[in-house]
C-alpha cells in the first residue's frame, strides 16, 4: 500500500495500484511508499558519516540570517495545545527521574555557570530586566504572594 499526494491539491490518499490518479481532482500525481522510505533513512542515520554530513549542512544554513529569520517568523506566536504541553511535561518528568540523565544535565549546568562570559551575559540580562518599571512591580508582586511565602516558610 502507497499513500499519494495530489501535486496540485496536496491531499493524500493511499492507494493500492498504478496508476496515481487523485480521487478528489482526478490529477495524476506521486506516490510515496511510507514504510520503504522510513527504512531507508533510518538505515543512513545508522551511519556516522551521513550524520555529521546532514549535521554540517544544518549549522550552516543556521548560520544564514535569512534562514534564521524565516524560522523565527514562523514560529512567532504560536502556541503548544494543552494536549502538547502535557505531553512535553510528561516526557520531561520521566527524563528527571532517570538518575544518569539528572547527572549529565547537573554536571552541564554547573559548568555552564563557571563559564565567566556566560555569567556575564546573564547578570547583564537580569540587570537590564530589573531597569523596568513592569518587571520590578512584577517581581515585587510575586515575591510576596502566598505561594512564595509558603516555600519561603518551608527554608530553614
Amino acid at each position: 500500500m502507497s499513500v499519494c499526494v495530489c501535486a496540485k491539491c496536496k491531499k493524500p490518499w493511499e492507494r493500492a495500484g498504478s496508476p496515481a490518479i487523485c480521487p478528489v481532482c482526478n490529477q495524476a500525481s506521486f506516490a510515496i511508499a511510507i514504510p520503504e522510505v522510513s527504512t531507508v533513512i533510518k538505515k543512513r542515520w545508522q551511519g556516522p558519516e551521513y550524520r555529521a554530513k546532514i549535521s554540517a549542512a544544518r549549522k550552516e544554513w543556521w548560520q544564514n540570517l535569512e534562514n534564521r529569520d524565516k524560522m523565527r517568523a514562523a514560529h512567532t506566536g504560536k502556541h503548544f495545545t494543552a494536549e502538547t504541553k502535557a505531553k512535553i511535561s510528561a516526557n520531561t518528568k520521566k527524563l528527571w527521574q532517570d538518575p544518569e540523565y539528572r547527572a549529565k544535565r547537573s554536571a552541564a549546568i554547573k559548568k555552564l555557570w563557571q563559564d565567566p562570559e556566560y555569567r556575564a551575559k546573564v547578570s547583564a540580562a537580569a540587570k537590564k530586566l530589573w531597569q523596568g518599571p513592569e518587571y520590578r512591580a512584577k517581581m515585587r508582586a510575586a515575591k510576596h504572594s502566598p505561594s512564595i511565602a509558603r516555600v519561603q516558610a518551608l527554608v530553614p
